[in-house]
């Protein structure tokens, strides 16, 4: 059921425009689920600020909310320094992550797997 109400949150957040990563031509991807986790992707920090905004909003709306201690944020190919803020705090920044078996490393590839 919670897939379902997670599924359901984010096409609202998405529905209106684009603001993820390019994927091919004329498509883009927007996000990554796996479980209860959500990876958002975005293109600039203005668009993932936006995005974490309608999630959050989106999310109320269902009772649930986001855990800022489990939010972290990683940029690639960018020097701004602009933190990703929820709720007035600032995210943490992290030059990798694990996601589903996979090291997410800065350097934007998947860099070794990860035994689960």
């Amino acid at each position: 059921m919670f897939l379902i109400v997670t599924d359901a949150v984010m096409r609202n957040v998405n529905r209106d425009r684009q603001q993820g990563i390019r994927w091919g031509l004329v498509n883009r991807l927007e996000d990554l689920g796996f479980a209860d986790d959500l990876c958002l992707l975005s293109g600039t920090h203005d668009d993932m600020q936006m995005k974490l905004k309608d999630l959050t909003n989106e999310a109320k709306k269902t009772g649930l909310t986001i855990n800022l201690k489990k939010t972290k944020a990683q940029r690639i190919n960018t020097n701004k320094t602009d933190p990703i803020t929820l709720r007035g705090k600032s995210s943490e920044d992290v030059d990798s992550f694990t996601y589903p078996g996979s090291m997410v490393a800065k350097v934007g590839e998947a860099v070794q797997d990860v035994l689960q």
